[in-house]
């Protein structure tokens, strides 16, 4: 009997990836991974049950893990603008490449029809947008921004980095947005969204 490694695991993964990006969700099987990744399907099925359990692992380690990168800006001791700047720069230029803007697709098209949408969610994204709302929790208490619910306030951010590029991150848009167009919209939103949640307008 053959002995799992890690090593392959993760081959299989990236495989994996390449046949999801390839020809979308639907249209990979198991054989098609299994023959990319030069493994019996037997000897895949060790590795993992299910396609749904395997386009899991795939985002973890294409999305969330990049993601969690973005969060770790929260933590780097500035000033809150500076922080949230950081955070919306990493987090678009993540959420902006190519390979995310595909799986993102596939997530929207299969997520309600076979509950990928709802497994990856909760499975790590969900742990991640969760530090973006204890952050804001934090500087809420510390008088920084209005005490509202911090998970409304963190969709409302995400949302506002997101709002300039719905073509890009539909896969509608040709052109590749520049550096410097990343860096000025991620501070306009972050103006914005500083200004709605500014802690005097709860005084009233």
């Amino acid at each position: 009997m053959r002995v799992k490694t890690e090593s392959r695991r993760q081959a299989i993964i990236v495989g994996a990836a390449d046949i999801f990006l390839e020809v979308g969700y639907e249209a990979t099987s198991m054989a098609k991974i299994a023959a990319k990744t030069g493994v019996t399907k037997p000897t895949l099925y060790g590795y993992f049950t299910s396609k749904e359990e395997l386009f899991a692992e795939v985002m973890e380690k294409l999305a969330i893990q990049l993601l969690a990168s973005a969060f770790e800006q929260l933590n780097i001791e500035k000033d809150i603008k500076s922080k949230l700047n950081d955070f919306g720069q990493h987090f678009l230029n993540i959420m902006l490449q190519p390979s995310l803007i595909t799986l993102r697709g596939i997530i929207m098209t299969e997520g309600r029809r076979s509950g990928i949408g709802h497994m990856l969610y909760e499975r790590g994204l969900q742990k991640e947008i969760d530090k973006l709302a204890v952050f804001l929790q934090a500087e809420m208490e510390a008088g920084q921004l209005m005490p509202v619910q911090p998970k409304t306030a963190a969709a409302h951010l995400m949302g506002l980095l997101e709002s300039e590029y719905q073509q890009h991150l539909l896969g509608a848009a040709k052109d590749v947005p520049s550096e410097m167009q990343i860096i000025q919209s991620v501070n306009d939103a972050v103006d914005v969204f500083l200004r709605g949640y500014a802690p005097e307008r709860g005084a009233h």
